[in-house]
């Protein structure tokens, strides 16, 4: 049996890798710091799982097994929650990404890295991205983009080691992920447009909601990282996101306001009238996934709409989170 560290594991993410893991047979510890997470030590997707709740830069690796791989989930997450981490996020994903490689050196397994697609930066049109595009910055010295080059520097540790030791690494950039069990306290869109459509309550869009995206079922998105995992390539970047999901941010909640049958009105806000000053919105961002699709054999499965009805269906079961 083969075993991976997910780090937050009890994450929105790390809660679905943690059950893809243990159906295909691996034994998974899991170290998270509960700052963001969305299922409890002792869920039922916990069992048979080593749960380890420290910080990771707490945990010393001589105190740990070996592990076969290295899931690197762990970071602050989401638009607004991002923001109390102003001038503190690069240090923590940096420090975190430091001690994640020295244990992919002493147990000499590979390192997954979930990065973001956020390092593409601003692009005139909506084009589709491909992993050795151009990494910008710009704008302001934001937190998302503080947030985005947090990451990127990242990557560039991670190429950068590998080239004078035996570091093998993987890099994921996903898009946009979506599904049960995301909460709306990061500032995630569809959380926070269905909560608001079941709560009666006035759906906002931001900024004219022109915006576009290309949203991703959390399921699609680990069902990428697991062949990731399981690939002998290495050092290698992959895009993982739906390009046949594009759709704007108004569609969305005008299908988000359908679907519940709702009584909502969508309203169009500032952002920063809700999240304060520091708060930015993001750029289009469309994947080019053609990488993944074409050497590892990935095809995400499902639809725009079908990611919007398994959220609501989740927030239609769980009525103190929408009120929350």
């Amino acid at each position: 049996m083969k075993n991976i560290l997910i780090t937050g594991g009890l994450g929105f993410l790390g809660s679905f890798s943690i059950e893809k893991y243990k159906r295909e047979g691996w034994k998974v510890t899991i170290i998270d710091n509960m700052s963001t997470n969305v299922i409890e030590p002792e869920d039922k997707i916990c069992e048979d799982v080593d749960v380890i709740i420290k910080d990771v830069l707490e945990c010393d690796w001589d105190d740990l097994i070996k592990f076969d791989c290295i899931l690197h989930l762990a970071s602050p997450v989401g638009p607004a929650g991002i923001l109390k981490h102003s001038g503190q996020m690069a240090k923590y994903i940096l420090k975190d990404i430091y001690w994640a490689i020295d244990g992919a050196s002493k147990c000499n397994c590979p390192l997954i890295f979930v990065s973001t697609s956020e390092i593409y930066g601003y692009r005139q049109e909506a084009t589709l991205l491909k992993e050795d595009d151009d990494k910008l910055l710009v704008g302001d010295f934001s937190v998302r983009n503080e947030y985005s080059m947090g990451k990127l520097l990242c990557e560039i540790v991670l190429s950068n080691t590998a080239k004078v030791s035996n570091l093998k690494y993987q890099i994921i950039r996903p898009f946009n992920i979506s599904g049960a069990r995301q909460l709306k306290t990061g500032g995630f869109v569809l959380p926070t447009f269905v909560t608001q459509a079941l709560s009666e309550s006035d759906i906002t869009v931001f900024n004219g909601g022109q915006q576009v995206r290309a949203f991703t079922h959390v399921i699609d998105i680990v069902d990428g990282i697991y062949k990731v995992s399981l690939s002998n390539k290495i050092n290698e970047i992959w895009n993982i996101g739906n390009s046949d999901n594009i759709s704007t941010i108004i569609s969305m909640a005008e299908k988000v306001k359908k679907y519940t049958d709702s009584n909502s009105n969508i309203k169009l806000v500032d952002p920063k009238t809700i999240h304060g000053d520091l708060y930015e919105e993001a750029w289009d961002k469309i994947p080019d996934a053609t990488k993944i699709k074409k050497e590892l054999g990935w095809a995400p499965m499902w639809t725009t709409d079908e990611i919007i009805k398994d959220v609501i269906y989740h927030y239609s079961k769980k009525q103190n989170l929408v009120s929350s």
